[in-house]
């Protein structure tokens, strides 16, 4: 082959291999423009600050049911007059943490809007509060609330279902990064390297994302997204097969003396106490979550009513004996149980928690620390 053409054919070469060479560091570019600002929001924390104020939501819903039933209450008034304080406080931390991620403001500035509004109402419900003390009547207070309740409940459902969407995209994020390394990976090793780092962050990023929204931080037990996940599979199953599915819903007594007495430090050592002896007591089969402040419950398959009660019955005992050494806190703790078993068509979440629930009621209404069956 002559020298001209040896010559042509190297600088056609050469210029392909530049062309795809500053292709790749274009695409790179673009992804890791992508990848900085998937990496700029703080999904974990907003999460977080998320969960919180949810927290604070269903507190204030028993708070204003608490002044329904007591509307002379002085402790009552001492919680909602706390939450009418705090729940605008992590209002303004929510619209920090928004601002502070990269997220486009068009998908939350409504819900925002709706928040600060809610913020302006819950200081008109300072100045009810104030009255209500004075002897005022609890009737506009109340209707106030629950529609502020209702409100913030919604919203931040909305808020939460638009971080777990930011989620989804850094997935895809991931995957586009991993095709494009393992097509272009031959062209540089130094890029390579680079990029799998940002794959493990973001990867650890989701992963943390997904237990947040699965998981109770606290008792690190899962959450009512975590049972439901669970409940459709184990219905079908008692559905299909026939075996029994049982339900047992636990509620701490008192538990609103203990943390009014001891602290909220207290009722949260307390709750992972109790969420330590389920987790002893239960099988690996069996689902644990926390579903509210102090209730609990367990899922559990392939189990008839002597066995559900004898399960309760061992919580119970296991309970009423710690000692006050094991809950680190100068005080005893009793738990009421509701108990429900389904199979076949009535294998249905919904039957078995609206039995279990009106069992637990009359456990209580018969003088808690007992078991009863729905």
């Amino acid at each position: 082959m002559k020298l001209g053409i040896v010559k042509s054919i190297g600088w056609k070469l050469g210029l392909a291999f530049i062309l795809v060479t500053g292709t790749f560091a274009i695409a790179m570019s673009l992804y890791g423009l992508h990848v900085r600002q998937q990496m700029g929001s703080n999904y974990t924390s907003l999460v977080a600050v998320i969960v919180r104020s949810q927290t604070h939501a269903v507190m204030f819903r028993n708070a204003l049911e608490d002044l329904r039933d007591s509307p002379r209450n002085p402790d009552v008034f001492s919680r909602l007059e706390n939450l009418l304080w705090r729940i605008p406080q992590h209002i303004d931390g929510i619209s920090f943490s928004l601002q502070t991620n990269q997220l486009s403001e068009s998908d939350y500035h409504a819900s925002l809007a709706r928040l600060q509004d809610i913020r302006e109402r819950l200081y008109e419900m300072r100045q009810q509060l104030d009255g209500i003390i004075l002897g005022d009547s609890t009737e506009k207070f109340l209707r106030d609330g629950q529609v502020i309740e209702n409100d913030l409940a919604q919203i931040y459902s909305a808020f939460e279902g638009m971080v777990h969407s930011e989620a989804a995209k850094q997935r895809i994020v991931m995957k586009r990064l991993g095709r494009t390394i393992s097509v272009l990976a031959f062209m540089t090793l130094i890029l390579i390297v680079g990029l799998l780092i940002s794959l493990i962050r973001l990867k650890r990023e989701h992963q943390k994302v997904k237990r947040l929204s699965q998981f109770d931080e606290l008792t690190k037990l899962g959450n009512r997204r975590y049972l439901l996940s669970f409940a459709e599979r184990f219905c079908k199953h008692s559905q299909r097969s026939g075996s029994p599915l049982g339900l047992i819903l636990i509620d701490i007594d008192h538990f609103k003396y203990v943390n009014d007495t001891f602290g909220h430090p207290a009722g949260d050592q307390i709750l992972q106490v109790l969420a330590g002896v389920l987790k002893d007591e239960a099988r690996k089969i069996d689902v644990l979550a926390r579903i509210g402040g102090e209730e609990f419950c367990i899922l559990i398959p392939d189990t008839d009513i002597d066995g559900a009660m004898q399960l309760a019955e061992r919580l119970r005992k296991k309970t009423s004996n710690l000692t006050q050494k094991q809950l680190g806190v100068d005080t005893s703790v009793t738990i009421s149980l509701g108990v429900a078993i389904a199979c076949k068509n009535e294998a249905t979440f919904k039957y078995l928690y609206a039995r279990a629930d009106k069992a637990l009621y009359q456990a209580k209404m018969h003088g808690r620390n007992r078991i009863e069956f729905g």
